[in-house]
C-alpha cells in the first residue's frame, strides 16, 4: 500500500513540475489563458492515453502468462502421458509468474527425457535393422512405436544386445569355419565351383550373410570335407601299410623308401594316386618274386606262431601246412593265404598281448626262483666274496614278494578270460593255469625224488662204511714254519664192527695220536688242527650257513597262495 502511495505522490510531483515548466514556456511564448487551457487539456489527454496504453500492455502480458501456463500445463500432460510418468501437481499458492516458471522448467526437463529416450530408441532400431539384415532375420514384431517407457526401453536394449552377441558369435564361427575349410580344400585339393562355396571363399565376416541356413550349410560343409579327409587318411594309411609291407617283403632299399616318403606327405588325392601307382608297381614285382615272398611269409608266420605259443594242432589248421601246397605251387593265392593268416595272428596277438606279457613275466620269475633254489643247494657259494650273498638275499626277498602277486593277477585275469570267452587261455595247446599246476607238481615230485635219492645214497655210504670202514680224513697242508720232521705216529687199527655198534662206528672215524717226542707238546689228531685262520673261517662258515638256512626258508613256494599245496 505504501508503495502505491509513494508512486502516486511521485507521479503527482513529476506531473506538477512538468505542468509548471509547460506554463512557464507558454507564458514566455505569450499564449493566452484560453490557449494555455487548451494545452492543459491536450496534456491530460496524452497522460490518460499513455496510462491506458500501459494498462493494455500489462493486460496483454498477464494474458500471455495465463496462456503460457495453460500451454505448459497441456504440454506437461502430454509429455507425462507419453513418458508414462505422473503429472506434477500445481501449487495454488504460487503467483502466475512462479507457476509459469515452474511449469516451463518441468516441461523442459521432461522434454529432454523424451528426447533422450527417442534418441536411444532410434539407435537401437538402427542396430536391430542392421543386425537382422546380416542375420537375414525378420524384425521384432513387438517393435516400439512412440516414446518408450524406461522398462520397455531396457527390454528392447537387452533384445538388441542378444542378437548383437549372436551376430558376433556367428562372425567368429564364420572366421574359424572358413579357416578350417581353406585347410580342408588344400588337403583335398578341392577347387570351388559351387556358388555357395565361392561366396564363402571370397567373403569375409563383415559382408557374408550369416543366416540360419547359411550357418547350417557351413556346418554341413565342414562335416562333408572332414569325412572325406578321414576317408582319405584311412585310405592313405592302408596304402602306406600295404606299400611298407611289400617293401619289406621285396627288400626294397632304404634310400628308395626315404626318397618316396619325402614326396608323399599327407593324404592329398595326388598322394593317394602316387601310393596307388607305387603299390601297383610293387604288386607286379611281387608276382615276379612269389616263391621268395611265400617262403618269407612262412618264416614270419612261424615266428608269430611261436610268439603266440601255438601248438602243432593249432598250426595244422592252416590249410597250406596240411596240403603241402607251398612246395608245389607258388601262386598269388598262396601268398594271400599266408598274409591273411599273418594278419589274423597279429590281430590275435594284439588283442591278447597283455596275457602273453603276464605269461612271459611269470615264466621269468619261475626260472629265477628255480635258479635261486639251485644256488641255495650249492656249497661253493659260501666262498664268494664282495657281498654277493647279501645281494642274493635281497633279490630273493624281492622275488618272494613279487612272485605271488604276479601269479595272483595272472590267475584272476585268466579266470576272467575263461568266463567271458567260455574257453581257456592256452599256451602250447594247454590251459595255462593247468600248466602252472603241472610245473608245481613236477617240481614237487622232483624235490621228493632228489630227497629220496639222497637218502638212498646216504644209506649206501653208511652201509659201505659198516662193511669196509670209514675213509680217513685227508691230511691238510702244513703252515710255513712247521718242522719238517714230526714225531712218528701210530695209526690206531680200525677193527671191523658189527652193524648195531654205533660206538664202534664213531671210533673208526677218529685217528688217535701217540705221544709226541717234543716235551710239553700235544699233537692233535689229523684234520683237527686248530689255527687262528681256521677258527675265523669256521666262524664265517657258521654265519653263512645261518644266512643260507634263512634263505632256503624264504624260497619255499608254500609261503604264498598255493591252494593245493603243490610246492610244499
Amino acid at each position: 500500500m505504501g508503495t502505491n502511495l509513494e508512486m502516486r505522490e511521485n507521479i503527482i510531483s513529476n506531473l506538477e513540475t512538468s505542468l509548471l515548466k509547460l506554463r512557464a514556456i507558454w507564458t514566455e511564448v505569450g499564449m493566452t489563458e484560453e490557449q494555455k487551457e487548451e494545452r492543459n487539456q491536450v496534456v491530460i489527454m496524452h497522460m490518460v492515453s499513455l496510462l491506458e496504453q500501459m494498462v493494455d500492455e500489462e493486460l496483454d502480458m498477464k494474458n500471455k502468462i495465463l496462456a503460457n501456463i495453460k500451454e505448459f500445463s497441456r504440454e506437461l500432460a502430454k509429455i507425462c502421458s507419453e513418458l508414462q510418468v505422473p503429472q506434477m501437481k500445481t501449487d495454488e499458492s504460487l503467483t502466475l509468474l512462479e507457476m509459469e516458471k515452474s511449469l516451463r522448467t518441468e516441461v523442459d526437463r521432461l522434454s529432454l527425457e523424451r528426447h533422450l529416450r527417442l534418441k536411444n530408441l532410434k539407435t537401437l532400431v538402427d542396430d536391430e535393422d542392421r543386425i537382422c539384415k546380416r542375420l537375414a532375420r525378420s524384425l521384432n514384431p513387438d517393435r516400439i512405436i512412440g516414446v518408450p517407457t524406461e522398462s520397455r526401453l531396457n527390454e528392447y536394449s537387452q533384445y538388441v544386445e542378444t542378437i548383437k552377441k549372436e551376430l558376433e558369435k556367428r562372425e567368429s564361427m564364420f572366421i574359424s569355419t572358413k579357416e578350417v575349410l581353406v585347410h580342408l580344400w588344400d588337403e583335398l585339393e578341392v577347387t570351388q565351383t559351387d556358388d555357395k562355396e565361392t561366396a564363402i571363399a571370397s567373403s569375409d565376416a563383415n559382408n557374408y550373410e550369416l543366416s540360419d541356413s547359411n550357418m547350417d550349410y557351413l556346418k554341413a560343409l565342414i562335416t562333408k570335407y572332414e569325412t572325406q579327409l578321414k576317408e582319405n587318411e584311412e585310405k592313405t594309411n592302408q596304402l602306406r601299410r600295404d606299400v611298407e609291407h611289400l617293401w619289406n617283403r621285396l627288400d626294397i632299399e632304404e634310400e628308395q623308401r626315404e626318397a618316396f616318403n619325402e614326396v608323399t606327405h599327407g593324404c592329398k588325392p595326388s598322394v593317394i594316386t602316387a601310393l596307388e601307382l607305387e603299390l601297383d608297381a610293387l604288386n607286379k614285382m611281387k608276382l615276379e618274386n612269389l616263391k621268395k615272398l611265400v617262403e618269407k611269409s612262412r618264416q614270419d608266420l612261424n615266428q608269430w606262431w611261436d610268439k603266440c605259443h601255438f601248438d602243432s594242432e593249432e598250426r595244422m589248421k592252416f590249410e597250406p601246412v596240411t596240403s603241402g601246397e607251398t612246395s608245389k605251387d607258388y601262386s598269388e593265392d598262396l601268398l594271400n593265404l599266408h598274409e591273411n593268416e599273418i594278419k589274423r595272428i597279429t590281430d590275435y596277438y594284439s588283442e591278447h598281448e597283455s596275457y602273453y606279457q603276464l605269461v612271459e613275466h611269470w615264466y621269468t620269475l619261475w626260472n629265477k626262483w628255480l635258479e635261486f633254489e639251485a644256488r641255495a643247494n650249492d656249497p661253493n657259494r659260501f666262498g664268494n666274496r664282495g657281498g654277493r650273498l647279501l645281494q642274493e638275499e635281497k633279490l630273493r626277498r624281492a622275488l618272494n614278494k613279487e612272485f605271488p602277486k604276479v601269479e595272483k593277477d595272472l590267475t584272476a585275469k585268466m579266470l576272467k578270460y575263461e568266463k567271458e570267452k567260455s574257453k581257456p587261455f592256452c599256451i602250447d595247446g594247454q590251459r595255462f593255469l593247468d600248466t602252472i599246476e603241472a610245473l608245481k607238481e613236477e617240481h614237487k615230485l622232483r624235490k621228493t625224488q632228489e630227497k629220496m635219492d639222497r637218502q638212498i645214497a646216504k644209506e649206501r655210504e653208511l652201509q659201505k662204511e659198516l662193511t669196509y670202514g670209514a675213509k680217513p680224513s685227508p691230511v691238510k697242508r702244513r703252515f710255513a714254519g712247521t718242522p719238517v720232521k714230526t714225531p712218528t705216529m701210530k695209526k690206531q687199527k680200525v677193527s671191523t664192527m658189527s652193524t648195531g655198534s654205533a660206538h664202534s662206528r664213531v671210533q673208526s672215524r677218529i685217528n688217535v695220536p701217540q705221544s709226541s717226542k717234543t716235551p710239553g707238546r700235544v699233537k692233535m689228531a689229523k684234520g683237527s688242527r686248530v689255527t687262528p685262520a681256521k677258527t675265523a673261517r669256521s666262524k664265517n662258515i657258521r654265519i653263512l650257513k645261518e644266512v643260507n638256512s634263512n634263505s632256503n626258508e624264504g624260497l619255499n613256494l608254500s609261503d604264498y597262495n598255493d591252494p593245493k599245496g603243490m610246492m610244499a
